[in-house]
């Protein structure tokens, strides 16, 4: 009788102890990642090597297609060592006013400078991530000139201060990201040799930097789903007209998840990005997900 006395009080303690509130999730994992965001070990490999340039203030160069992770990778180096970062896309015509600072007109008719996203990462020691590097007008990249100098690193805003230079924190440091030119993206520009010989780092990306199947699975929660979508995208990369990006699966992944039909899914998330190609993308399609049930059938199966 003890026996069971001892064994029911086991499972009561047991009981209670599953009944307590359970710390919730921050989202975010040790290294600066969100929960959903593993690195691939090609990945991983960039992420070190970017950590190490950031923690020695060498400008970095990432080079490579659309949505790769390039800047959700920049973004986590920056919360891993406890770094603020401050960051812009670049577009032709730009205002430089943004980036350096400009002056605004108050309340009483006076006008009150205020610092732009560059003098401000300078001035106070942040990441300073530029997106769309290739983007970028020729005039606002010379500027970035005296800030990206290994020696006698310097700002000067003749906006506000004339031909005073501003001093540059020693933790400031620049990583650009910029899309490969040609290749269906329009609007970008080459490099001229005087700015790549300022990076002290130039990464090329062009594979994910993510887990794809552990970041579909956590979207997704269907293993079958998910190794369906990873041979999709194998098959679409084996060319470079299709490589589609880590965030093409995602948009395909939150369509499907909504109850969009997967084929239907890849008309609309995929297939229209790809253009001329969009009759060889449904092929494959059909080839990987054409035996799968559809939505009407899955509904009448559990009717």
């Amino acid at each position: 009788m003890s026996k069971d006395n001892d064994l029911l009080t086991m499972l009561k303690a047991l009981n209670k102890d599953d009944k307590k509130p359970q710390p919730k999730s921050t989202g975010v994992s040790v290294n600066g990642l969100p929960d959903w965001y593993k690195l691939s070990k090609f990945g991983k490999q960039v992420f070190d090597e970017l950590k190490l340039c950031i923690e020695d203030r060498i400008p970095i160069l990432l080079n490579g297609g659309t949505g790769m992770g390039k800047t959700e990778a920049i973004r986590a180096i920056a919360k891993s060592i406890g770094q603020e970062e401050i960051g812009f896309n670049c577009y032709t015509g730009m205002d430089v006013g943004q980036l350096i600072g400009m002056w605004r007109p108050m309340s009483d008719g006076s006008l009150e400078w205020e610092d732009g996203a560059v003098t401000t990462a300078v001035k106070t020691g942040k990441i300073l991530r530029i997106d769309e590097f290739s983007r970028c007008p020729v005039d606002i990249k010379s500027r970035l000139f005296g800030v990206m100098d290994s020696n006698n690193r310097e700002w000067v805003v003749y906006e506000h201060t004339e031909d005073e230079a501003l001093q540059v924190h020693d933790d400031f440091v620049i990583i650009a990201s910029a899309n490969p030119t040609g290749d269906g993206y329009i609007g970008t520009m080459r490099e001229d040799r005087a700015m790549l010989s300022r990076f002290g780092a130039i990464i090329d990306i062009f594979e994910p930097m993510a887990d794809e199947r552990h970041a579909l699975n956590h979207t997704l929660n269907d293993r079958d789903k998910v190794e369906r979508m990873l041979r999709f995208a194998d098959m679409l990369r084996k060319e470079k007209t299709t490589y589609i990006s880590t965030r093409d699966l995602h948009f395909l992944a939150l369509a499907i998840k909504r109850g969009v039909d997967i084929q239907r899914a890849i008309k609309m998330t995929i297939a229209p990005k790809y253009v001329g190609m969009e009759s060889a993308i449904m092929t494959h399609a059909r080839a990987v997900f054409e035996d799968m049930p559809t939505v009407e059938e899955v509904a009448k199966e559990h009717a």
